[in-house]
């Protein structure tokens, strides 16, 4: 899995851009910034992979990744529909419409209908809320839990609980609980 990418830019589309790393190009959809022929990129990668297709997408801002992913994790929303809605505003902007329930804002986006836009402010309100109000620690654990493929609104559900206080513990108290559940 492909985590980070530096390399220089030798090709640029609308929405992809062709990486040189290391002698091999990679197409990466890259959000949240403008690379232009020539420079010099280092983005966080997102790494999708289907059994029909496998794509790269890059961020130069770890919170739009993270932002990103949370999208996808979202039913009926995929990487490019997230991708879209990334476009459509910053991600203090998005913040902001997604814990003010904009249904406007979201469905003016391509793609999006009232029911993905209500299951899209459903479903991140709360996570948005709760990670505004958490600690590094609680970030640390919870990203840990998503990767090791736990949904992120369960692991943000789940960090209330917890007692432990190193990030090592409360990720093993967070493991004991999710076996147990």
């Amino acid at each position: 899995m492909i985590a980070y990418l530096e390399g220089r830019v030798i090709n640029v589309d609308l929405d992809a851009m062709v990486v040189l790393a290391g002698g091999v190009g990679y197409r990466v959809y890259y959000i949240g910034f403008s690379p232009e022929n020539g420079d010099n990129v280092s983005v966080h990668i997102h790494d999708y992979i289907r059994e029909d297709r496998h794509e790269l997408f890059g961020f130069t801002d770890i919170g739009l990744l993270k932002l990103f992913e949370k999208l996808i994790d979202i039913s009926g929303v995929g990487p490019k529909l997230a991708q879209k809605i990334l476009r459509a505003g910053s991600s203090e902007e998005l913040h902001r419409h997604i814990l003010g329930g904009d249904i406007d804002f979201l469905t003016a986006i391509s793609g999006v209908g009232k029911k993905t836009a209500q299951k899209i402010i459903l479903e991140l309100k709360g996570v948005l809320v709760q990670e505004q109000e958490s600690s590094p620690e609680d970030s640390d654990t919870i990203d840990a839990l998503v990767s090791l493929g736990y949904q992120r609104r369960d692991a943000v559900a789940i960090i209330k609980h917890l007692t432990a206080e190193s990030p090592e513990d409360r990720i093993r108290e967070a493991l004991k609980y999710f076996s147990n559940g």
